[in-house]
């Protein structure tokens, strides 16, 4: 999206420059053609009236300063629109060279994440197959300190049965 944008501005910026190109152009064959008028000119000014058209070739050199100026500054104009052009150019290229490398970036984070979610996903398995091993542990503990709460009465039913004999005994004796 950004570099269809870009072509878009370097496209404007080509359209924008024909005009002016053109000018440029146009002004160049002027300055041509009134080079070519002062040479007549000056050849004519020494068969004819010297003063007269001396006075015309003042007004042509003038308007042939005016041209050249003009040529220069369209040339100027022309020069700059150029370099635009290529900044343009040079940026687009140093954006997708650095959109390649961000692209890369991202896919070794995500590779780095992809692993980090794996071995995390393992250690998450060890930690549930610890949890279900303790739980069982657990219950086997709950299971065998009830066989002993049993065990403890049963015996305390045992030892009174038998300081009850002892008593019948002693009082036998």
């Amino acid at each position: 999206l950004l570099r269809q944008r870009r072509l878009s501005e370097i496209e404007a910026k080509i359209t924008e420059l024909l005009p002016v190109h053109k000018k440029f152009v146009d002004l160049k064959k002027q300055l041509e053609l009134k080079l070519y008028d002062l040479s007549l000119f000056q050849g004519r000014a020494e068969q004819n009236e010297h003063h007269k058209l001396g006075e015309v070739v003042k007004k042509i050199e003038q308007e042939l300063e005016e041209a050249k100026f003009a040529a220069k500054q369209k040339e100027i104009l022309y020069n700059e629109c150029v370099s635009t052009v290529s900044k343009l150019e040079k940026s687009i290229k140093e954006h997708d060279n650095n959109r390649e490398g961000r692209l890369k970036d991202l896919e070794k984070q995500i590779k780095a994440t992809k692993a980090q979610m794996k071995s995390a996903s393992k250690d998450l398995k060890g930690h549930e197959n610890e949890r279900e091993r303790l739980i069982m542990e657990q219950e086997a503990v709950v299971k065998e300190h009830a066989s002993l709460e049993s065990q403890l009465d049963s015996l305390r039913t045992q030892i009174s049965r038998l300081n009850f004999e002892i008593e019948e005994q002693k009082a036998k004796v």
